[in-house]
């Protein structure tokens, strides 16, 4: 007795025996594919921190991470700064917390974290390709392309790149639970569906437009009513309001952002689609540390042109799919595209983890997945790109290596970023070097924070005290560093304008009551200058602040 073919809800049809039949099987499917991801990305395990962004979470919040009362503060304030911070990223901070526990500072444990979130999201990822009917073939070969593609490097990489893993692992499980309950309503998996996207909006704010993403497949794909949605869509809404009552008591930055100016930003951005669509379909131009100046337009041409052609020839216009994908792709890219440059000014890679999926599944409909090519056919040539992503990917990895080769990277990657070649000045050993890369990131923007008092700092070292005063007053004109006045009062002392001197040392003070050195040698130069009132005032403000105070000190101000 012959046995017929099954057909999809969408009416296609699933081939049986050969690859399908192989790939049924969830679980062999799921195992090759942890296999294959892990092999690509195991040198990750040995990486060091790249110093961006990732000691600061690890190290310098070490002592926040040690407190476990700490998990509900990050609720109540931002992501790097409690008071003046934009960013609001709780389920980040808390996961700091929690692996600190288990790893303390030592980057491997933080790095393979990353690794399981990554595998976690692939095989997620597998499961929601069947959830929708891809053929299994098709879902696991989909699903390694996204695995091992190297333009999700640095997600994998670098350590903070995790909390677009988490918001993916977040929206997929989220997802495929709403699809559960599609299929047999139940108010438990309605339950757990609400807890995950709420999980997921405080961990980042994109999560808002998930409801619209899961409705667009529920309606247009999945046929389904929109009576059915009436309890899912009141569980979002609530989610959303609890999230905006949370997020309304932290104390963040109040600076806004104007409906206008998020659509110039958006407007004057747009290329940045295309030079992602590049990195997707062809990534030979990749930086661990892109800025939009420094990405070429032209395979993004070349990936739109190609690609609109593949679905014109798929004739996969005309599925659901295609333009679901589609917006997938877009909607999940909306805010890379408005965020104002004052905020970030970078277009990183890892950004793309999500909008990728998009991608992928408008591929799923095109050839030589939606075509009648041969299968095996299919997947040898499927699988050649693969094992050239896996190649990519696990050369790249090791651009995350250490602080250097990361900023060396970033510095070849993008010639345009000034930033790139201050970290980097900030990194390497030799003396010329870093006043090079000091001076070329002043060509390129001799405005940017910290850069002139790099450069004040390479010129006091050389003594050559009117170039290095020259540059720490061009770095306090719009940001006061303490350590730059207090150089100030240095090179003031050394040419004898004790005046100056002490100026500058009151404005160390100021900005940093308690710095111990700055407070003694104030008390010393007003006892030279004879200002003795003055020196006993600030030997009493360092009493007041608990600091300790020279006996000697104090005896030979107060006899006098």
């Amino acid at each position: 007795m012959k046995t017929k073919k099954k057909s999809d809800i969408r009416g296609g049809k699933v081939i049986q025996g050969g690859l399908e039949s192989r790939f049924s099987n969830t679980t062999f499917s799921i195992l090759l594919l942890i296999s294959v991801t892990f092999m690509v990305y195991s040198r990750s395990l040995f990486l060091d921190f790249t110093k961006l962004d990732d000691s600061i979470f690890i190290v310098e919040n070490a002592q926040f991470n040690s407190d476990a009362k700490n998990i509900g503060v990050s609720f109540h304030r931002g992501l790097f700064n409690p008071t003046k911070d934009a960013y609001y990223r709780p389920v980040f901070l808390v996961d700091f917390i929690v692996e600190s526990r288990i790893f303390g500072i030592n980057p491997a444990g933080y790095h393979f974290t990353n690794l399981l979130f990554h595998i976690f999201s692939v095989t997620l990822l597998f499961l929601f390709f069947r959830k929708i009917k891809i053929p299994p073939a098709d879902s696991f070969l989909l699903s390694m392309l996204f695995a091992v593609h190297p333009v999700l490097t640095q997600a994998v990489a670098w350590i903070p790149g995790r909390n677009d893993m988490l918001l993916m692992i977040f929206f997929l499980s989220s997802f495929i639970l709403l699809l559960k309950y599609l299929e047999k309503p139940t108010p438990l998996i309605l339950l757990l569906h609400s807890l995950i996207f709420l999980t997921a909006l405080f961990t980042k704010e994109t999560a808002i437009i998930i409801p619209v993403i899961i409705g667009g497949f529920s309606v247009f794909y999945l046929k389904c009513g929109w009576k059915r949605l009436i309890a899912p869509m009141i569980c979002w809404i609530a989610a959303v309001a609890l999230w905006m009552l949370v997020r309304s008591t932290a104390t963040l930055s109040n600076e806004w952002v104007s409906p206008s100016v998020m659509l110039h930003t958006g407007i004057d951005r747009m290329g940045v689609i295309l030079q992602y669509l590049g990195k997707i379909f062809f990534p030979v131009n990749l930086t661990v540390f892109p800025i939009a100046e420094d990405v070429t337009l032209m395979w993004g041409i070349l990936a739109l042109a190609g690609f609109t052609a593949l679905l014109i020839y798929s004739k996969s216009y005309s599925r659901p799919l295609t333009w679901l994908g589609l917006c997938w792709f877009i909607v999940f890219l909306i805010p890379v595209l408005i965020v104002p440059k004052s905020l970030n000014d970078q277009v990183f890679e890892h950004r793309l983890y999500l909008p990728v999926i998009g991608i992928l599944i408008m591929l799923s409909q095109a050839f030589p997945f939606g075509g009648r090519l041969n299968p095996k056919i299919k997947f040898a040539v499927v699988s050649a790109v693969v094992l050239i992503f896996s190649i990519q990917s696990f050369i790249r990895t090791s651009y995350f290596n250490d602080p250097v080769t990361f900023w060396t990277h970033a510095v070849n990657g993008s010639p345009h970023s000034a930033y790139a070649r201050t970290l980097l000045g900030t990194k390497v050993e030799n003396p010329a070097d870093r006043e090079r890369l000091f001076k070329e990131a002043h060509v390129l923007d001799p405005t940017l924070k910290n850069l002139n008092y790099y450069l004040g700092k390479v010129m006091f070292e050389k003594k050559q005290n009117d170039s290095a005063a020259m540059y720490f007053r061009q770095e306090l004109v719009h940001n006061p560093v303490s350590d730059a006045y207090f150089l100030l009062a240095q090179i003031a002392f050394a040419n004898n304008s004790l005046d100056s001197a002490a100026v500058n040392l009151e404005k160390v003070i100021e900005i940093d009551p308690i710095n111990p050195q700055a407070n003694h040698n104030l008390v010393l130069l007003y006892y030279q200058q004879g200002h003795l009132d003055r020196a006993r005032r600030v030997l009493h403000a360092m009493q007041l602040n608990g600091m300790d105070v020279d006996k000697e000190l104090l005896q030979m101000v107060n006899k006098k």
